[in-house]
């Protein structure tokens, strides 16, 4: 910010006192009356990091309250926990080193329903579960019906995560498409191998599929825009050919040959 800022102020000094020149040079040729000019203005040193971080806090806390309504009335049918390890890196000053996993819970719309930080994964998971399945109940929303996990969905640990929540009799709990994919190659000493990307992109081809009226509508869209460029008459070969990875990230969304939330109802 003080680089910008800075740069930004010598531009527009030089720009001034350029134009100052002009004038005062078309004054002495006496082309013009003599004209006072002020000097440029003074440099105005750009706020620190804690200001800009103390307004930063103050915005959020005047939406906080709005915030907290937006996160608490979001609800799904489809829901995936998982946790990561990377934001929990992200913690500094006090809060350095208090956890060491972020749990997620998300639904199939890719929106967070609820986020607690944990010492270790897996544990100490109950008030959240409670507290998710209240929110359900408190709203008169229907409980979800299917649970993605990375782990414990199997055999005697489907009864561990059935216990999270308890009062979802009908939940289903199932291992979410991305871990059941790399539960295949798990030979492989390297993700580095040769193979291995070609291996999980055949793999994902072989369990996924585009939506039929996604395609079309991406195709369709994709035709009128090569239409205005002056492009006569293109092939459906032609079409798909210009579909770039950002086109086709904007207008077309992947979904499952099983499932609308875009991961497989096949249980481990």
């Amino acid at each position: 910010m003080h680089e910008q800022h800075s740069e930004k102020w010598l531009q527009k000094s030089v720009r001034y006192l350029t134009e100052y020149k002009y004038f005062a040079e078309a004054s002495k040729s006496s082309l013009i009356l003599a004209q006072h000019f002020e000097e440029p203005p003074q440099f105005v040193p750009v706020p620190k990091y804690k200001w800009f971080l103390t307004v930063y806090v103050q915005d959020i806390m005047s939406r906080v309250d709005y915030i907290k309504a937006s996160i608490t009335s979001t609800f799904g049918r489809i829901i995936k926990m998982d946790s990561t390890k990377k934001i929990v890196k992200k913690l500094a000053g006090h809060s350095c080193g208090t956890a060491s996993w972020a749990t997620n819970v998300g639904n199939e719309m890719g929106q967070v329903l609820i986020s607690v930080l944990t010492a270790s994964e897996g544990v100490g998971l109950g008030p959240m579960a409670d507290g998710l399945t209240k929110r359900y109940a408190t709203a008169g929303v229907p409980p979800p019906e299917v649970l993605y996990v990375n782990r414990d969905c199997c055999a005697g640990s489907i009864a561990k995560t059935k216990q999270l929540f308890s009062h979802c009799q009908d939940l289903v709990v199932c291992l979410d498409i991305w871990h059941i994919m790399r539960r295949f190659p798990i030979c492989c000493s390297t993700e580095s191998h040769q193979l291995y990307g070609e291996f999980m992109r055949r793999m994902s081809q072989c369990i996924f599929h585009w939506s039929k009226e996604d395609v079309d509508q991406l195709k369709k869209a994709k035709r009128n825009q090569l239409l205005q460029q002056d492009v006569g008459n293109p092939r459906d070969a032609d079409v798909i050919e210009r579909i770039t990875s950002i086109t086709s990230k904007s207008s077309l969304v992947g979904k499952s040959s099983v499932d609308s939330s875009g991961f497989s109802q096949d249980k481990c």
